[in-house]
């Protein structure tokens, strides 16, 4: 290839706009751990790329077909290495951005979930125990306090020593 020809095709690689959607895995059981779509100038629509963890880090890998042999066979590809490397860094990049928004609105619901606990504690603490809340209450507006028969029975039961 001429010199000239490879510059084209540098040019035309920048050239191209790249709508991206990536859609992680929750729960991944492979090393599948999301999927992809990208638009490519408005005109070509790939859908099913699948983002891989594979042992050397994160890649693209485009969507594919069984063959009547049993291979499997890319459906689309990039034809230049320029533009499967803009491809892959497009389709990580917002696989990225993704796992963020993820994170952070779990780390959101995490601390909304401590900060009712918290509140929940704190709001126990103030609040006496009914059976207390009750005998403070009518110890406070001059009644007499009275055990019930089954509390009496219970309490001369401990002071005994048995229980009922």
């Amino acid at each position: 290839m001429t010199k000239e020809a490879q510059a084209t095709q540098t040019a035309a690689a920048e050239a191209i706009k790249l709508e991206v959607r990536a859609y992680p895995i929750a729960e991944p059981k492979n090393k599948t751990v999301a999927f992809a779509s990208v638009t490519i100038n408005d005109m070509v629509a790939i859908n099913g790329i699948q983002v891989i963890d594979g042992k050397n880090g994160l890649f693209a890998q485009m969507p594919q077909a069984k063959d009547a042999r049993g291979d499997f066979r890319d459906i689309a590809f990039p034809v230049t290495k320029e533009l499967r490397q803009q491809l892959n860094e497009a389709i990580l990049d917002e696989y990225v951005v993704q796992m963020e928004k993820v994170l952070n609105e779990k780390a959101s619901v995490t601390e909304q979930l401590r900060e009712g606990l918290a509140a929940a504690k704190e709001a126990r603490a103030k609040t006496p125990p009914a059976k207390e809340a009750d005998a403070q209450g009518l110890a406070a507006k001059g009644a007499e306090v009275k055990d019930t028969p089954s509390a009496t029975r219970g309490k001369a039961a401990k002071a005994a020593g048995t229980e009922l």
